[in-house]
């Protein structure tokens, strides 16, 4: 390296000592008269100052000049003329110099032995003399009069002693850091190589060395007095970022085949295999330590790898991957994606270097709100949560959820994306209380099993369901289920086998409209008025009336793969786990009944049923009853469940359509191991709220419930309503006795209850006639967590009359309807296509 304090940092060591030689003898003392010989004496040493081109332009010309001189006085001794203008016939003119850019030309005329109209002819001649330099200039000669000498104003010993000195380590770096572009990062490709270039030759190997090895050293240190005991590795600026556990530098995508293994990535594009050290060193100190780039690399597309903290990772990872899916469609292009490793928790980003800094700082946003609240376990279950259970929860819900230590509380941590607790809307830690409340506490009903056709003396087997996981709720994905099946010899009739169906513990009744929408109500019987809900036109009916359904499809039961089946006798009687799974004929098969009944007007039909339980409470809260009209929390489960029902055109919500108080659910299950079909008879005691048209829209609870509640039917089940709601319910519907004072008391007393939402479906359904009855084909949209499927259901017919009665014909209401549901479950081609598909022979 050169030092920067030396003039002439050209000029090599050798020819400054010659020139200070020369100094040293031209500041000797003269006289005044000899000032213009010691001048031309000094002409010579400019030599020294000038670089090669210029040096010999200077000597050439001072030899032509003193040629001419020496010529001219030649002549006039002699008494002749200059020779020129009577020998050649033109008038030599003197050479000029002049610059044209950056070269140095002189302008010169020459005559031609030929002449031109008449007269001697000449020409301009232009030659080069190289480019332009900048001579050096001597030390100035100060305080030179006549009769007087003086020394130059140079110290030479400190000049030899500080060419002779090594630079200082300081000095090396202060060089290099001169180097650095003061604002721009981003740099013209010819500028960053012009740069690098300066760099490999204006220092060695081992200062560049030094350099990167000082830039590290004080990197650390910085981090050390930050106190950051897992420093970030990668771009400075993802040092702010807590959640970053280590970030690799935007690096083109180009052909990196050339690239060794091992090399820094920050190099790739940017230095080839063949590149030498030196230029390594040079590169990493303008990528590492400057942090340049080539505007031409950084305008295409790169990737850089992103490893997060693990808690945040999950969170972004869970369920739909809500971040990577919003931020792919608002800023990728179709050659940019976002990909995530799992196993590593890292995230790519295939973008420009641009959008990637764009998605960071995104990301970081997205992080910065997350919540996390928490739900007492004892309001959802008494026994201890299974660790796969939580684990398909968060993924439904996009949530991370944790058992405290003391398992008393469950915590719920996710990524808000909006403001619904602040509007009053249901969270997140609230849609997986209810999914939970749901899965782990469902609701209490009777339930009966029974078998029809089953052959005593042959066993029958589990036969695994695997295809039809989604008609199934959440919880009930995850376990295995099995339908019993009997196997048939091949001349076996199922039919023969077959036996009535067994009568249901409660009586049928015929359908009758319960949309609720009658004013025949009588003044008196309105809501008193010191309950906190003002006086409405509506009130609850005074009977229960009973709806009787029958669906077809598989009765599953619990089932390992490796235990077999226990004896029927046992599976009866035994509280086995089953659920029930709808099955569906094609609809091909439904047309037919529609052509066989040409009276029949099929008209498709639209519902929204959302589902209210009372809300739970903890064994240790103590409620304060001495309120009027809130029930006492022995008796708080026991209010009846609410079915709120909202009439849709399309796509659009366009009123209530009933709001009904289910009392008592009995379930009869029947299983029909030699049949494709088994039948599950639902059987529902339940009351309605009365009122006008528009007073069932206008009640103050509903109105309440509805009024913030959002609901996107146009693309899918979305919803956003709120998590809780009071209802006012009469004491005569409660299914559990209250004390010995409160039994006493009127059974319309209006009790407030507070009610948890628990969940919401949109029933998509076509009815036609089928044997007296109504035959129902219903798509069911359960939303995230519910179920989704098709199911096909018998109802008794509607009354003709409202003075049908329904006492003196229940036997024959009860008979026609189940010889109606075995008649459908035993047509062989309407749920199997082929009669003999489902006989096969015993193994």
């Amino acid at each position: 390296m050169i030092a920067a304090s030396v003039s002439g940092g050209t000029v090599c060591l050798r020819c400054r000592l010659r020139l200070l030689r020369h100094l040293r003898q031209s500041t000797q003392p003269f006289q005044t008269s000899n000032r213009n010989r010691i001048l031309k004496d000094r002409q010579p040493s400019l030599r020294y100052f000038a670089s090669e081109s210029t040096a010999r332009l200077a000597v050439q010309t001072a030899s032509g000049e003193g040629r001419d001189e020496s010529r001219g006085s030649q002549n006039e001794a002699q008494g002749r003329k200059p020779r020129g203008d009577k020998e050649y016939g033109f008038k030599r003119s003197s050479s000029r110099k002049r610059l044209s850019g950056t070269r140095v030309l002189s302008e010169g005329v020459e005559g031609l032995n030929s002449a031109i109209l008449g007269k001697p002819g000449h020409v301009i001649v232009l030659r080069d003399h190289g480019l332009f330099q900048k001579k050096n200039p001597l030390p100035r000669l100060e305080n030179v009069q006549d009769g007087s000498t003086s020394r130059p104003t140079i110290d030479i010993e400190a000049l030899l002693d500080n060419q002779r000195r090594a630079p200082t380590a300081e000095e090396v770096r202060e060089n290099i850091n001169d180097l650095r572009p003061k604002t721009d990062t981003i740099l013209p490709e010819r500028e960053f190589l012009k740069l690098q270039t300066t760099l490999i030759d204006g220092f060695l190997s081992v200062q560049l060395m030094a350099y990167l090895e000082h830039h590290k050293q004080d990197s650390l240190h910085r981090e050390t007095l930050q106190n950051n005991s897992k420093p970030v590795e990668g771009a400075e600026q993802a040092s702010q970022y807590d959640w970053i556990r280590k970030i690799s530098p935007w690096i083109p995508l180009g052909d990196q085949q050339g690239i060794a293994d091992g090399t820094d990535p920050s190099l790739y594009g940017y230095v080839t295999d063949s590149a030498t050290a030196k230029a390594k060193f040079a590169v990493r100190i303008m990528r590492e330590c400057w942090g340049l780039s080539i505007a031409e690399l950084s305008a295409g597309l790169g990737e850089t790898r992103i490893k997060i903290r693990n808690s945040e990772f999950l969170l972004l990872m869970r369920g739909t991957q809500r971040w990577v899916n919003v931020m792919s469609k608002i800023w990728l292009d179709p050659d940019e994606k976002i990909e995530a490793f799992r196993n590593q928790k890292t995230l790519r980003l295939v973008t420009t270097k641009t959008k990637a800094s764009i998605l960071i700082r995104s990301l970081d946003e997205t992080l910065k709100q997350i919540t996390t609240k928490s739900i007492p376990v004892e309001l959802v279950t008494s026994e201890p949560i299974d660790g796969a259970v939580l684990e398909e929860l968060g993924r439904i819900t996009n949530t991370h959820l944790k058992i405290s230590p003391s398992y008393n509380r469950l915590h719920v941590t996710w990524l808000e994306a909006g403001t619904l607790a602040s509007d009053g809307l249901e969270d997140t830690r609230e849609a997986v209380f209810r999914l939970l409340l749901t899965a782990l506490k469902p609701r209490q009903v009777a339930s009966r099993l029974s078998v029809v056709g089953f052959v005593d003396g042959r066993n029958g087997r589990f036969v695994t369901d695997t295809t039809s996981k989604e008609k199934l709720g959440w919880k009930d994905r995850m376990g295995q289920w099995a339908r019993y099946m009997l196997p048939l010899g091949p001349a076996e009739d199922t039919s023969r086998t077959a036996s009535p169906l067994r009568r249901l513990p409660l009586p049928i009744e015929p359908q009758t409209e319960v949309s609720g929408r009658t004013s025949n109500f009588d003044e008196d019987k309105e809501f008193l008025p010191e309950t906190q809900f003002p006086a409405h036109p509506v009130k609850w009916a005074e009977g229960l009336k009973t709806a009787t359904e029958a669906q077809f499809g598989y009765l599953l039961h619990a089932n390992e793969p490796t235990t077999p089946p226990p004896p029927m006798p046992q599976l009866l009687t035994a509280n086995h786990p089953r659920l029930f799974l709808p099955a569906t004929p094609h609809p091909v098969h439904l047309a037919k009944f529609e052509m066989s009944d040409k009276s029949a007007l099929v008209l498709p039909k639209s519902t929204v049923v959302i589902h209210f339980w009372p809300a739970p409470v903890l064994g240790s809260a103590k409620r304060d009853t001495r309120k009027k009209n809130l029930v006492p929390q022995a008796s708080a489960l026991s209010a009846p469940i609410l079915e709120l029902r909202l009439a849709v055109a399309g796509r659009l919500v366009t009123g209530v359509e009933s709001l009904r108080a289910i009392k008592q659910v009995h379930v009869t299950d029947v299983m029909v191991p030699t049949s494709p079909i088994d039948l599950r008879f639902t059987q529902t005691q339940y009351t309605f709220l009365e009122g006008g048209p528009a007073s069932l829209d206008t009640w103050q609870p509903i109105a309440d419930f509805l009024k913030p509640a959002r609901l996107d039917l146009a693309s899918g089940t979305q919803f956003e309503v709120p998590p809780h709601q009071r209802f006012p319910i009469p004491r005569r519907l409660f299914s559990a006795p209250f004390t010995s004072t409160d039994a006493d008391a009127d059974g319309d007393k209006v009790i407030s209850v507070q009610y948890t939402f628990v969940g919401l479906e949109v029933h998509r359904a076509v009815s036609i006639p089928y044997e007296g009855c109504q035959l129902t084909y219903t798509s069911v949209d359960g939303g995230r967590g519910g179920r989704r499927c098709a199911q096909v259901s018998l109802e008794p017919a509607f009354s003709g009359s409202d003075s049908f009665n329904v006492e003196a014909n229940a036997d024959k209401l009860q008979d026609s309807f189940l010889s109606a549901c075995q008649k459908l479950a035993e047509t062989d081609n309407l749920w199997s296509n082929y009669p003999s598909i489902r006989k096969f022979t015993s193994s």
